[in-house]
């Protein structure tokens, strides 16, 4: 199982989606709580970043995480969601 804490930037990105696609984003999400290793969620490193990866939300969208730990343990921030080529350019030029 898998803990998530949302990033102000993630809540800017979602509303800026179609309500389909923010339920499908949101859909994927429980789907990663539950079961990270998920074979349709496709979790993977995000190429030329540390510390961030990157899911499926659907055919289209992706959705970033950044992984970090507390007291608790190690969990992810949930910072963006769009569409593949959107995603991709933003987070190749950080």
């Amino acid at each position: 199982m898998a803990r998530l804490q949302f990033d102000e930037s993630f809540f800017a990105a979602i509303r800026r989606l179609p309500p389909d696609r923010q339920k499908a984003a949101r859909s994927a999400l429980e789907k990663f709580i539950k079961e990270p290793a998920l074979p349709s969620l496709h979790f993977r490193n995000l190429e030329n970043t540390s510390g961030n990866f990157i899911i499926n939300a659907n055919r289209g969208d992706r959705i970033i995480l950044r992984r970090d730990e507390d007291e608790e343990g190690e969990f992810y921030w949930v910072v963006d969601v769009g569409p593949h080529d959107n995603v991709y350019r933003r987070w190749n030029r950080s």
